[in-house]
């Protein structure tokens, strides 16, 4: 792996040796990320299975995480949600088709789709509310998302 196009500093075995060792001790209970929490057994199920899918190219389907941990589909996002946000992991996701799934990012590219993907569903869901709520409740939620920055 190069360096160019990392989506972190530093070399990439440097980069996978962290990241490896802070999904590692979240894995065995240890407590971590900005909150110095433990992670909960639904994210350490989910985290056992993302640890080595590196890259969109990789990525784990959600079908192979309900078959291995016998968690729902709502339970396994509720799981990513909550590691992406109080552990600050960066895992991506992948909505194409029968190929989606769950993957660390590495790259910028990694990150760049993953983006994608989410503004493209925040679009959609921007869509929904102002059809079903009409357009002074979308422009509401406009103002209430750039107020939080």
């Amino acid at each position: 792996m190069s360096t160019q196009g990392l989506l972190f500093e530093g070399s990439p075995e440097m980069l996978l040796q962290h990241l490896d060792a802070q999904i590692l001790d979240l894995i065995l209970g240890h407590a971590g990320g900005p909150l110095a929490i433990a992670a909960n057994d639904q994210e350490r199920a989910v985290l056992r299975l993302v640890r080595y899918r590196r890259g969109l190219n990789n990525a784990v389907k959600i079908r192979e995480i309900q078959e291995q941990t016998g968690l729902s589909a709502r339970t396994i996002k509720e799981a990513v949600r909550g590691l992406r946000v109080n552990f600050h992991l960066p895992i991506g996701s992948s909505k194409h088709g029968s190929d989606g799934g769950y993957y660390l990012m590495l790259t910028k590219e990694d990150r760049d789709a993953w983006v994608s993907d989410f503004v493209s569903q925040i679009r959609a869901e921007a869509a929904v509310l102002r059809a079903a709520a009409g357009p002074h409740a979308y422009r509401e939620l406009v103002g209430k998302i750039s107020g939080e920055e």
